[in-house]
């Protein structure tokens, strides 16, 4: 009867304690149910390499933040006590917007590399369900390949749905815009790049004659648009060397067609803005008072007679030029009427430029 007794009394304490182990590990389930981190401290320790830092997040790369409100997600990279990213949705400004914040943290282990750029994973458990994080880190990347942003995130929400977002990583501001108006100082020897140019297939060839026909149809064929051609000569002699690397003396002027087109020329082919030179619609019939009455032969000849009639004027220049439409243009014939080319003058100084606006010359204007 003893031996029953105490065979009851262990029997108990077995179930008892079966009891207890299965309600300890009932609550730790319930507890690492709400908020667990399913990376180990092993895996959390490969990746120490992390590089830290904030950065603000957009569903779209090269985003363009609105200051007055910024609505994004904010993202701190850690690497103290192990890889850690931190996420929060933010706003940022003056809008009357609430964001839930939905604050969240994962422990990140090193899943990869490729080319230099660092990928990091991450598992989370909140509320029965598992939310997963890659983070893509190209700061360190090494090939020359374009990627969308610096860091890339991918992370699923609790339906499972995956949302990647890209760093905003403070994008150069545009350039200011360029004067449409450039010249540049062509070589000796033929070595510009567009002596003997042809018109590229499929286009026709440029109206223009010499020099300036080549000039439209070879930045027409890279896709430079230009409204005006002509080349400007020095209002005084001027010596030259005979190397091939040496400039002619004259200078080839063009009126770009956009500000798009002028800093191609800039960027790609040397030239420099104008933005101290006048403009004339010259006439018929050799009445332009630099003329004399007389219709001149060339370009060359007419410049340098209107930089001879400027400085009698009082408007001393550096060089004058004639530029002609890369369009064809209808004009009348009569004497008042405009020839339908454009001269240009180029002032030594302020109290020049000024004396030539009274003399009919007005600034160019982009």
């Amino acid at each position: 009867m003893a031996k029953l007794t105490l065979l009851k009394f262990v029997s108990k304490l077995v179930v008892a304690g079966a009891a207890l182990t299965m309600v300890a590990t009932g609550c730790g389930a319930d507890a690492g149910d709400d908020d667990e981190d399913t990376v180990s401290s092993e895996d959390a320790i490969l990746a120490s390499s992390l590089t830290g830092g904030a950065f603000k997040l957009y569903a779209q790369p090269n985003a363009a933040p609105n200051p007055s409100c910024d609505v994004h997600t904010s993202l701190t990279l850690t690497s103290k006590g192990g890889a850690r990213a931190d996420l929060r949705e933010a706003v940022d400004g003056f809008c009357e917007i609430y964001v839930a914040p939905s604050e969240r943290a994962y422990r990140l282990r090193l899943a990869g590399t490729s080319c230099g750029s660092k990928i990091y994973k991450g598992k989370k458990r909140i509320g029965g369900k598992t939310r997963e994080i890659t983070i893509t880190d190209h700061r360190t990347r090494l090939c020359r390949d374009l990627v969308p942003a610096k860091i890339i995130v991918d992370e699923t929400d609790a339906t499972g749905a995956v949302h990647t977002k890209y760093s905003f990583d403070g994008k150069p501001p545009a350039p200011a815009p360029t004067s449409t108006w450039l010249t540049i100082s062509p070589r000796q020897c033929g070595g510009n790049p567009w002596n003997g140019a042809a018109p590229a297939p499929g286009q026709d060839p440029s109206h223009l004659q010499g020099e300036a026909g080549q000039v439209h149809d070879f930045f027409r064929a890279t896709g430079i648009e230009l409204e005006q051609i002509g080349f400007a000569h020095p209002a005084e002699p001027m010596m030259v060397c005979m190397a091939c690397s040496c400039p002619r003396g004259d200078t080839l002027v063009v009126h770009a067609k956009s500000s798009a087109d002028a800093q191609r020329l800039v960027s790609e082919f040397g030239f420099a803005p104008i933005d101290n030179a006048l403009t004339r619609a010259p006439t018929q019939c050799g009445t332009n008072p630099w003329e004399g009455g007389q219709q001149l032969q060339n370009d060359a000849d007419e410049s340098r007679q209107l930089s001879s009639w400027a400085s009698s004027a009082g408007a001393p220049l550096t060089g004058a030029g004639f530029l002609d439409h890369t369009e064809q243009r209808f004009v009348c014939m009569a004497c008042s009427c405009p020839r339908g080319d454009l001269a240009i003058a180029f002032p030594k100084d302020a109290a020049a430029s000024a004396k030539l606006e009274t003399l009919g010359f007005a600034p160019i204007q982009n």
